[in-house]
């Protein structure tokens, strides 16, 4: 299940203290992030870097975050639109297909993971693409009132799609 903080912080090599540092780190930059979104801005790596630094107080090349942690803030900051918007987008679309494409230009803003470390390729931990966490929602067909879990222990892109379902 997705979750923000865990009840295990050595099972990820970090004190509790910095993993609870580290989350608000990342919300903070994903809610400073929610502006540029809602404005259809392109989160491009300078606004991603700002956003980080104004967070964390300090840089990647000072060793506060890394990039993979910069790319997380934006997958929740996917999260926060999608919470805030995603009952008006499916009201506004005649089909799921006029969805989709809604969530596929949410997409198209959000970075691409260019700067991967080994071993996020080595344990392949990729994040779900936003248009395929809706088409798994869609194609579960998630009604209200269900409860869904998330088993990745992602950053919420497909609990999001079930939260946004009525789930």
């Amino acid at each position: 299940m997705t979750t923000i903080l865990t009840g295990q912080p050595a099972a990820v090599g970090l004190p509790k203290e910095a993993l609870s540092a580290k989350a608000s780190g990342l919300l903070a930059a994903a809610a400073s992030l929610l502006s540029s979104l809602e404005a259809g801005k392109c989160l491009d790596a300078r606004i991603l870097r700002e956003a980080m630094l104004s967070a964390f107080h300090a840089s990647d090349a000072d060793g506060a975050w890394i990039w993979k942690d910069a790319y997380e803030a934006a997958e929740a900051v996917a999260v926060l639109f999608l919470r805030k918007y995603a009952k008006a987008m499916r009201a506004k679309a005649a089909t799921p297909a006029d969805y989709l494409a809604m969530i596929e230009r949410l997409s198209a803003l959000l970075p691409s993971h260019t700067r991967r470390s080994e071993e996020s390729d080595q344990f392949q931990q990729f994040s779900t693409p936003l248009g395929l966490a809706y088409l798994m929602g869609h194609a579960a067909q998630i009604a209200p009132g269900e409860a869904v879990l998330e088993p990745s222990a992602g950053t919420g892109l497909l609990a999001i799609q079930a939260e946004a379902a009525g789930a």
